[in-house]
């Protein structure tokens, strides 16, 4: 990475604080590297697009190992950081959701490296905490406040200070600067704010993919068989939108990129880096407008698959690929013990070192998902608390809804988790067998938090599967149901596209309009809601249609 500007004020810190002599030392240096809302399929090892090159990231993989089933076990920032440092799930570390740290007391890598005479560091993001934790012998930690990527506020070993610049360039330079003076052994992780949302790559890499095609799913909802929460507070997407946020987060990435070839070219400069293990990996994933759903904590696979790349020559050759054993973020913090010789058995971690799962001393064919919702939380989203079963096959999810409500996918057959299969009953022995299973891993993880009980108001929608589509040749841009299935009142919302009035018929099945509205106070180029009272309406399919001047869109909606 090119450094734009020079931070004297706290670089200067940096080559004073760590000695620049190297004792010899057998033990390897360790540095974790982790990006933020970070995808699986974002690198060409993982089969991401052929136009996206992260040559130092995809080095890791390449010259190491690439973990194809690795998992978060939440998909949040705190909880997932959280797992990795102390090795423990939420519910049993305390990180159960953004604004909750993990507790204090419990062990970390850092404090338990740093009492066995590792040298560590930590810079950028952290989450659970501000200030400085037991066990860094160097802090620079990002503020936990705001999304904004320029000038933000940082605690420097105690001293909170406002760094002018981009917040990659930032942890970029200054991990780069611990690393070329840090003495041997050494922790050192780095956590990076990008490509968190919304993202703003730095100024040389920005519109680097503007002429490319953008990987953006089909935005086709769930329409049969589907918990009820997932579209009460559904986003606004449309294909435009989400290829603008996408080419800006692919050139976070390639910011990343940068980082990571600095590092390479400062562990070379010092003979270490056969020595050095590199870890890349994210907290969690993200949905990108799958099944019509943005944003993490979902139990899907975008949303729960992460990369994990690890290089380290004693451990794996060049282009080894680990895709049996199932790998989980909760295994960092043994992995890293493993590495630095030290025993796990007094930490009681729930994850296992993934060089003893990749050489299979250590095995795991499943693993449990979850996502904590306290009888106190405050601003709730509405999800309800879940807990999945993941295996190389089959995927379970339970949700604590007023009715049941669970989910069972096929994951040889349907990959992308479009059929829930929970009422086929080619499956029912099965799904008994995974609901037990889900049960007896709930009692080993001991997941017992009793402030996680409420029941939201949710069910399992058991819409009608739609057959048919409607092509048009000058498609309104955005035309979106609020909630699909209604009942009571159907909410229609829509992108004005010109200043002319906006019609909006309802038709039933035989062609027949049954409600219409006519909206002629209109503002071009704002998104626009309007409700129609559908309690006279029988259950049944419907298509609604907008039409304004010569663009018209139309979509199937279920009365319940």
């Amino acid at each position: 990475m090119k450094s734009g500007r020079l931070y004297f004020t706290f670089v200067w810190s940096l080559v004073c604080f760590f000695s620049s002599a190297q004792p010899p030392q057998s033990r390897p240096n360790i540095i974790l590297i982790i990006g933020d809302d970070m995808r699986y399929d974002s690198f060409e090892p993982n089969g991401g697009p052929a136009w996206f090159d992260s040559p130092a990231i995809n080095r890791i993989a390449d010259e190491g190992a690439n973990f194809k089933d690795y998992f978060c076990v939440y998909s949040l920032c705190t909880p997932g950081r959280g797992a990795m440092l102390t090795g423990l799930y939420p519910h049993g570390n305390g990180a159960i959701d953004n604004n909750s740290p993990y507790y204090s007391y419990l062990p970390t890598i850092a404090n338990i490296l740093d009492s066995t005479g590792y040298h560590t560091a930590m810079i950028g993001k952290y989450h659970a905490y501000f200030k400085p934790q037991p066990g860094w012998d160097y802090w620079m930690a990002r503020s936990k406040l705001g999304g904004s990527y320029m000038d933000l506020e940082f605690n420097i070993n105690g001293e909170s200070k406002i760094i002018e610049g981009h917040v990659t360039q930032i942890i970029g330079d200054s991990s780069v600067k611990i690393i070329s003076t840090i003495d041997t052994p050494f922790l050192v992780m780095i956590g990076h704010q990008a490509p968190h949302q919304p993202a703003l790559p730095l100024p040389e890499d920005s519109g680097i993919y503007g002429n490319e095609e953008m990987p953006v799913p089909s935005l086709a909802k769930y329409n049969k068989n589907y918990p009820s929460y997932l579209y009460e507070e559904a986003p606004l997407l449309t294909e435009e939108n989400l290829a603008m946020s996408i080419q800006a987060y692919f050139e976070c990435v390639k910011d990343i990129d940068g980082n990571i070839a600095d590092i390479f070219n400062t562990l070379e400069e010092r003979g270490i880096l056969d020595n050095t293990i590199l870890i890349f990996t994210a907290d969690n994933g993200m949905m990108n407008g799958e099944h019509y759903l943005n944003g993490k904590g979902f139990p899907y696979e975008p949303s729960i698959r992460l990369p994990m790349f690890i290089r380290y020559p004693g451990w794996f050759a060049p282009n080894t690929v680990v895709d049996v054993p199932i790998g989980l973020n909760v295994d960092v913090a043994p992995t890293i013990l493993d590495a630095a010789g030290i025993d796990q058995e007094p930490y009681h971690f729930h994850g296992l070192s993934l060089h003893k799962l990749a050489t299979g001393e250590l095995s795991r064919s499943r693993m449990m998902y979850e996502n904590i919702k306290l009888a106190d939380e405050s601003g709730d989203s509405g999800k309800p608390s879940i807990r999945s079963i993941r295996s190389k096959y089959y995927k379970y999810n339970w949700y604590r809804c007023s009715e049941q409500t669970e989910e069972f996918f096929d994951l040889i057959k349907d990959p992308d988790e479009s059929k829930n299969l929970i009422l086929d009953p080619e499956y029912a022995a099965l799904i008994v067998t995974y609901r037990h299973t889900l049960d007896s891993l709930r009692s080993a993880l001991h997941d017992t938090l009793a402030a996680d009980s409420v029941v939201k108001p949710c069910h399992l929608v058991k819409g009608r599967e739609i057959k048919g589509m409607y092509v048009v040749d000058n498609p309104i841009p955005l035309l979106d149901l609020g909630t699909n299935p209604f009942i009571d009142r159907l909410i229609v919302n829509f992108m004005v596209a010109s200043p002319e009035p906006v019609q909006i018929n309802i038709y039933n099945a035989l062609g027949q309009v049954l409600i219409s509205n006519r909206l002629k106070n209109v503002n071009e180029g704002t998104l626009s809601s309007t409700v129609f009272d559908t309690k006279n309406l029988p259950g049944g399919i419907y298509l609604v249609e907008i039409i304004q001047g010569v663009n018209r869109r139309c979509e199937f909606a279920i009365r319940e």
